[in-house]
């Protein structure tokens, strides 16, 4: 079964962030780099959903999962036939990584 994926306003003003950040700090070349690393991670998600792990902290439904790429948590959501990537989080940040309530 192969899946599609969706992202989320949140996940690709993300994304944009981290192109623009990298653009400016390490050069174009390098933030292509990391944002093809996010893309491939996404991709694999088409065929296998379930590969991230379950975020224990959002015990409620949907149902949010991660995967670890880079200093990034991806976190994303599947309904039906649709992934959703809800959020890119830099693991470096402070504070509370993801709050789902504020999509």
């Amino acid at each position: 079964m192969t899946y599609k994926n969706r992202w989320l306003q949140r996940a690709a003003n993300n994304f944009d962030e981290i192109y623009l950040y990298y653009k400016l700090v390490a050069g174009e070349d390098v933030a292509k780099r990391r944002l093809s690393k996010i893309l491939q991670a996404t991709d694999i998600l088409e065929v296998m959903p379930n590969i991230g792990k379950i975020d224990e902290e959002f015990p409620h439904t949907p149902c949010y999962r991660y995967l670890v790429v880079l200093d990034y948590r991806i976190y994303y959501f599947v309904e039906e036939q649709t992934i959703y990537v809800a959020a890119i989080w830099d693991c470096r940040q402070g504070g509370k990584a993801f709050n789902p309530k504020q999509l």
